[in-house]
């Protein structure tokens, strides 16, 4: 005969046990599996805030390339960079290094605001060379006059103390439209003894707007964007290098870098200078681009090492001025350009192929710019 034991209070409290364990179970499951996902969440958060500030860090460097800094630098030598985008979502710092005349490489760590999760990024900069046709000494569209002791010279001619200038063909002394040079004294016509070239003058009646205004791919308000020194309209006076204690300051209005010292603190500068109006200068030095919106006038023995364009005309007096590189006067109200006292306008290759590069901003390479990322 089979006995049944009748007393089973004991298994609804082993049942109860059971029920809890298996739900605190599922329950610290899904809250471990919450943690977890959260954990990720925040972790991939954090990394893509820092990825979005090296992208900004990058951009930022690469749009507001500094040419009086990066293009100064030897070649596999470099400059820290650094700064923080706007609502301090993190911070960067990096690296531009120059690896040959043309290509840098920018190397950039992002780190997120609320952690220490960092991501870095690399790219491959170019110098982005100014494309200005420079065919002749001095070019002009408006009636041209030169006389005294004045001179215009096409035969290329390096620059005193610039190293590594390569050899190049000579150039036009004059480049202006038909009939409008005007010699005076003993620099008059036909001969015009006062300019020399190859030819020493060139009549063009193509030349235009486009002439002065266009270069390559972009055009005048281009350039003037790139400038990286608004200089005031007005009377300049000893305009010429400043350096403080074995740095050259950038900041410095009349500072436009040491071309008669290129291994000086200043020698590699090369602003881009922009004038929004009329510019008297006398006396002093520099070297670079050389941008007037209005009327040019030089006095006192002004060295300048580069290109000068100015939209409206160009006059020397007295000591006049010395250009070595090339002069381009648009001329845009046809008053005359004078060329008188002891102005020399000197072409050299040299010169102008140098302002054009260490002038150039960066760009990154359209194919395989992107370095790495990690």
């Amino acid at each position: 005969m089979t006995k049944y034991f009748k007393n089973e209070r004991g298994m609804v409290l082993l049942v109860a046990i059971i029920g809890l364990v298996v739900t605190g179970t599922v329950i610290t499951g899904f809250v471990v599996s919450g943690v977890m996902e959260r954990r990720d969440a925040n972790s991939t958060r954090r990394s893509a805030q820092a990825f979005a500030v090296a992208e900004h860090g990058l951009s930022e460097t690469v749009g507001n390339w500094e040419p009086g800094i990066y293009n100064m630098l030897a070649v596999d030598s470099s400059v820290a960079v650094n700064g923080s985008p706007a609502g301090g979502s993190g911070s960067y710092a990096g690296t531009v290094t120059r690896l040959n005349n043309e290509l840098f490489v920018v190397d950039i760590t992002g780190q997120d605001a609320g952690s220490r999760t960092q991501q870095s990024i690399g790219a491959l900069v170019r110098l982005r060379t100014i494309d200005m046709d420079v065919q002749a000494a001095l070019t002009t569209q408006g009636t041209t006059k030169i006389g005294g002791n004045a001179k215009v010279d096409g035969t290329n001619t390096d620059p005193t103390a610039w190293m590594n200038c390569h050899p190049d063909t000579n150039m036009s002394g004059i480049r202006l439209p038909p009939g409008e040079l005007h010699g005076q004294g003993s620099c008059a016509g036909p001969s015009y003894s006062c300019i020399a070239g190859s030819p020493p003058v060139s009549e063009d009646a193509t030349i235009d707007s486009t002439t002065f205004f266009q270069y390559g791919d972009m055009d005048w308000d281009a350039l003037v964007l790139m400038r990286n020194k608004l200089v005031t309209p007005g009377t300049h006076t000893g305009i010429g290098p400043d350096i403080q204690g074995g740095a050259c300051i950038l900041a410095t209005e009349d500072n436009w870098g040491d071309p008669l010292a290129p291994a000086s603190a200043c020698g590699g500068y090369f602003p881009i200078m922009y004038v929004e109006g009329n510019l008297s200068i006398s006396g002093g030095y520099g070297q670079g681009i050389l941008l007037v919106d209005g009327n040019l006038s030089v006095q006192g023995g002004f060295e300048f090492f580069g290109i000068v364009v100015t939209r409206g005309v160009l006059k020397t007096t007295g000591t006049g001025g010395h250009f070595n590189g090339a002069v381009m006067a648009a001329n845009v109200d046809l008053d005359d350009n004078s060329i008188l006292g002891d102005a020399l306008v000197q072409y050299s290759s040299c010169a102008v192929a140098r302002v054009l590069t260490n002038a150039a901003p960066g760009a990154m390479l359209r194919s395989r710019g992107w370095l790495y990322s990690y």
